[in-house]
């Protein structure tokens, strides 16, 4: 099994490019130890809950080396490090809440939930009602019927009946309330 070739720079046949090269990545590595901890307090500080504060970590290193060469020898590493760590968890909040919304495959069910039963009132017609409607007093027949099949007005109805239009609706509304007595007791159990 062979060695890695360890690229130094008193090695002889070293190009100046492979020694720029050699003290590019010393650089690289000497600020990722010594920044890295730092950097990942400040994610933690950041992500809290909503992203993972390493793969933040991670892309800032990665954006520090793909942008070394324009970062001036003289600069503030940790601080630089910083900003671009805060503008990519920016990035990250703005792409989540532009994005839609996903849904975890374990918390879809995998069935459909069980339709609920209907109220007995839903599996009502109109045939129903008319053959309850002879249990009605005559005067809250003949208000109901006028309303709810023939579509009359409460004007109409007063008009037709000759009584007053508050008469008409106190009618209508106590004519509902007996219908309901009425069918509720015809679906009661036992």
């Amino acid at each position: 099994m062979s060695r890695p070739h360890v690229l130094r720079e008193d090695a002889p046949g070293s190009s100046v490019t492979d020694l720029d090269e050699a003290r590019r990545r010393r650089r690289l590595d000497t600020l990722a130890r010594e920044h890295r901890d730092f950097l990942r307090a400040l994610a933690g500080k950041l992500c809290r809950s909503q992203f993972d504060p390493d793969d933040l970590v991670q892309d800032t290193l990665e954006r520090t080396v793909q942008h070394f060469d324009r970062i001036p020898v003289d600069a503030n590493h940790r601080a630089w490090m910083s900003r671009v760590l805060h503008n990519l968890f920016i990035d990250r909040c703005r792409r989540r809440s532009s994005s839609p919304p996903t849904t975890d495959a374990d918390a879809v069910p995998l069935s459909a939930p069980v339709p609920e039963e209907r109220p007995w009132w839903e599996q009502l017609d109109a045939a129903d009602v008319r053959r309850r409607l002879d249990e009605l007093p005559a005067e809250l027949r003949g208000a109901f019927e006028l309303h709810a099949f023939d579509g009359c007005s409460y004007k109409e109805i007063a008009e037709r009946l000759q009584i007053p239009i508050a008469t008409v609706g106190t009618r209508i509304l106590r004519a509902r309330r007996r219908l309901k007595e009425l069918l509720a007791r015809a679906e009661a159990p036992g």
